[in-house]
């Protein structure tokens, strides 16, 4: 998807760099936003271009989502006419998508942007470009990084993930915050974002909006626009984003659980900051399989000294908040983001969230098949074992 409104020499310099580098089979979907200067009947000239005509310059927003509503591929790329793509940028984009059903979006490294996608670069003519890409691509090969804000310059998902989140929105009129809010929208439904360090674009950045507007009207469009993000999310839209999150540990109590714990252990990522497995006096092998994983084992057997033993599992603990979960929980993928909706999401410090999981979340038979969970604080986690294994109720003061 690519919008146009004159600049006609920089969408054919574009459109040259995606018809030489893209090995992936794909569509052209150009929206042009009432040009003046030829770039009309340039583009209708393409053979390979599907092309919609505004009229009128309608907005980013707006017709990014009319080339959406055009579109059939199952990836959407959201690209600046004022770029030049280099060899392997769409490969490398999309390896980094789909190594985890969990990521969302992704955007490339480039020479100009906001942000954590901005580099340095080595070249000052065109003709250094793909030489500059070339050694950036082997030195960083392979290589991203996890950010909450990506820039629309670039833009790379999934049709689904954007039917499920939302289009750009369209109160942002001609342009700027429409990607920190489609970033916002995507780190409150779950999903990450990644900075793909060898997927590098040449981006001459603003050309249209410089073109068509004074300093003075895009400072005023600008400062609107925050305005208008203020107004939607309640806040700074960027304080909002980069907010602290939620620190959580993953907390399973069980027991003789050899033929499901490694199903368990196996679903539960990073996105905890510790797996923490206490085991009430198993007789089969389930201490050596929660030992083969790198999580923090307990077992709990003095029957003397049980509410110690308890609270010793919390001592050392830094998360602020435990996820209790039943001995066979497995979660999916969804289940995962869900809990990372959660920690963005979570306003205050309540003393106890619910986690409504999807159904089939627990693999024992035994187990009544009840979907939800609860984020505890801490201090609280520690009672909760206390009377979940031993029936003590502990007291305490503030």
């Amino acid at each position: 998807m690519i919008l146009t409104r004159n600049q006609m020499a920089l969408t054919q310099a574009c459109l040259d760099s995606i018809r030489r580098h893209t090995r992936e089979p794909y569509e052209l979907i150009l929206v042009d936003n009432g040009s003046t200067d030829g770039t009309l009947d340039y583009l209708r000239s393409q053979p390979d271009v599907i092309l919609i005509e505004n009229g009128e310059n309608k907005g980013f927003a707006k017709g990014c989502n009319q080339g959406f509503e055009r579109s059939n591929g199952d990836y959407i790329m959201f690209l600046n006419n004022d770029t030049v793509v280099t060899e392997n940028w769409m490969t490398h984009l999309l390896r980094a998508l789909n190594e985890d059903p969990r990521i969302g979006m992704v955007g490339p490294v480039t020479n100009y942007s906001s942000g954590h996608q901005q580099i340095s670069v080595g070249y000052t003519t065109m003709e250094g470009l793909e030489s500059f890409s070339r050694q950036h691509q082997e030195i960083y090969a392979g290589i991203y990084n996890e950010v909450r804000r990506l820039v629309g310059f670039c833009l790379l998902t999934k049709r689904a993930v954007l039917e499920e989140v939302g289009l750009f929105d369209e109160i942002y009129g001609l342009g700027n915050y429409e990607d920190d809010d489609l970033s916002l929208r995507m780190l409150r439904s779950g999903y990450g974002m990644r900075v793909v360090l060898d997927s590098f674009i040449h981006h001459v950045g603003h050309a249209t909006t410089q073109n068509e507007l004074p300093d003075s009207n895009l400072s005023l469009l600008l400062q609107r626009n925050a305005a208008i993000a203020t107004q939607k999310w309640g806040g700074n839209i960027h304080q909002i984003i980069y907010k602290p999150v939620l620190s959580v540990a993953g907390c399973l109590v069980v027991m003789n659980a050899e033929n499901i714990l490694r199903d368990t252990l196996a679903s539960l990522t990073n996105d905890f900051e510790k797996i923490i497995v206490v085991d009430v006096g198993s007789t089969d092998a389930t201490s050596e399989i929660a030992r083969s994983y790198p999580i923090e084992f307990h077992s709990i057997t003095e029957v003397n000294d049980k509410l110690h033993n308890t609270y010793s599992v919390f001592e050392e603990m830094k998360s602020e908040y435990v996820l209790w979960l039943y001995q066979g929980d497995v979660l999916s993928d969804k289940d995962v983001r869900l809990v990372r909706a959660m920690k963005f999401a979570a306003e205050g410090e309540p003393d106890m969230i619910a986690v409504d999981f999807g159904e089939g979340l627990n693999k024992n038979e035994y187990l009544a098949p009840i979907a939800r969970r609860y984020l505890i604080k801490r201090d609280l986690a520690a009672r909760k074992l206390s009377t979940v294994l031993f029936g003590i109720t502990v007291e305490t003061t503030s």
